[in-house]
């Protein structure tokens, strides 16, 4: 492939939703599938009306293993990660156990795109 080639290409975002007001229940835990990752730099925007548990697990063609772990609380909050795998899912637990909470989850997953792809 030529250098030419490349420059061809730009980063582009891809947006998809995860979960929308998903309620997660009182020490309840789920995990939440993902789409394979072209590009290994991602962000979350994680918004909650309390605290849950989210971890980052990838296959590493064997098992799945957690690769990082955030506590996000009541509100909004954007998380940045890097892939070290590109097929990973997310596990969210609520910590509480006495109350439910209700979760929505954007992932921005960029790709690449030939530049008479960009409208």
């Amino acid at each position: 492939m030529s250098i030419y080639h490349d420059l061809q290409k730009i980063v582009v975002p891809h947006i998809v939703h995860l979960a929308r007001e998903m309620n997660l229940g009182a020490s309840q835990a789920v995990e939440l599938d993902c789409p394979r990752a072209t590009l290994l730099n991602i962000a979350f925007r994680i918004r909650t009306t309390g605290t849950v548990n989210i971890f980052v697990e990838e296959y590493d063609g064997k098992e799945w293993k957690t690769t990082n772990k955030l506590e996000a609380e009541e509100g909004e909050t954007i998380w940045h990660h890097i892939l070290k795998q590109p097929s990973f899912r997310l596990r969210l637990t609520n910590p509480s156990p006495k109350q439910d909470v209700e979760v929505s989850i954007d992932a921005n997953l960029p790709c690449l795109k030939e530049l008479g792809e960009i409208k």
